[in-house]
């Protein structure tokens, strides 16, 4: 074993902080009743991701909504019909999460949370909230999806247990996997690394957008702005020519439109494909990411 693959090994030890992410969303998924999901803090795609796995794989429907708009426009306004509220807190999201669960907590909804080890006074304050704790480490990111689509598939409709039984298994062995990656897409690697010189658009296809987030918010150590696939053509020129596009094999017809449209603005593409699932999808990228950062590969 590598020292790379040694190194994720270490950071991406799902047990057993995953037991009691799995034991919240075993919970929320009884009974077949719609959920709110929200997220706060500088990761706040990881809320969206939940929403895909639990849309594509239970028996529950989950709608994505924006923490202020929840606090705002929906929680206040919710009488009669309050629906379960599952939250996913990032680093940098611990102002935003107090106050969103005061006010989830006054207006009586049911709130469970997932999040890094929180401050013993607000465990206090919020002791009605259901909570599940994730140190997160130096892949946090990854950890987290990977502990959320671990959870999501184990409450899996019957008739998709086959393909939520391959997540669960993808999820437990990244690090088995990560130097056979590194070598698999050495060219999307070192692509990578050539767009990171210079200002760059970074884009991508719905459960990709954690990747694209990561990479705006510096780990590429360039200048970098985000903006989802249709609307990233709007940005080239103004900003910058090189787009960087994270997707899926499976996705590839529904982008050619837009692909399109950023070259007839003059843009030139630089796309990332992983080849599985668009659910586990995100999680071989961001370890694509995680080899430049830290592991090595940069």
């Amino acid at each position: 074993m590598s020292s790379w693959s040694k190194l994720v090994e270490g950071e991406l030890r799902l047990l057993p902080d995953v037991e009691s992410v799995l034991g919240v969303v075993r919970r929320f998924s009884e009974g077949g009743r719609s959920i709110i999901v929200s997220s706060v803090g500088v990761f706040r795609s990881a809320g969206k991701y939940l929403a895909h796995l639990v849309n594509s794989l239970s028996g529950i429907n989950a709608f994505y909504v924006q923490p202020h708009e929840l606090m705002y426009y929906v929680a206040p306004y919710n009488e009669g019909r309050e629906l379960d509220i599952l939250l996913i807190a990032t680093p940098g999201g611990l102002s935003d999460l107090y106050l969103l669960l005061d006010q989830l907590v006054l207006t009586g909804h049911r709130v469970a949370l997932v999040t890094e080890p929180l401050p013993e006074s607000m465990k206090a304050r919020f002791g009605s909230v259901e909570l599940a704790e994730v140190q997160l480490g130096r892949m946090g990111l990854l950890k987290l999806l990977a502990s959320l689509a671990y959870s999501v598939s184990k409450v899996a409709r019957s008739e998709l247990r086959r393909r939520a039984d391959r997540v669960a298994g993808e999820c437990l062995s990244l690090a088995q996997v990560a130097d056979e990656l590194v070598e698999m897409y050495s060219e999307e690697l070192k692509a990578i690394r050539g767009v990171f010189l210079e200002p760059h658009i970074v884009t991508y296809t719905p459960t990709m957008e954690p990747v694209a987030e990561m990479v705006s918010l510096g780990y590429g150590k360039s200048l970098a702005i985000m903006a989802d696939i249709s609307s990233a053509h709007l940005y080239v020129d103004r900003f910058a020519r090189k787009v960087l596009l994270f997707t899926t094999d499976v996705e590839v017809y529904t982008v050619r439109y837009y692909l399109t449209k950023i070259a007839e603005r003059g843009g030139k593409v630089v796309e990332v494909r992983v080849r599985t699932d668009p659910l586990t999808a995100p999680l071989y990228a961001l370890l694509l990411l995680y080899y430049i950062d830290i592991g090595g590969g940069g």
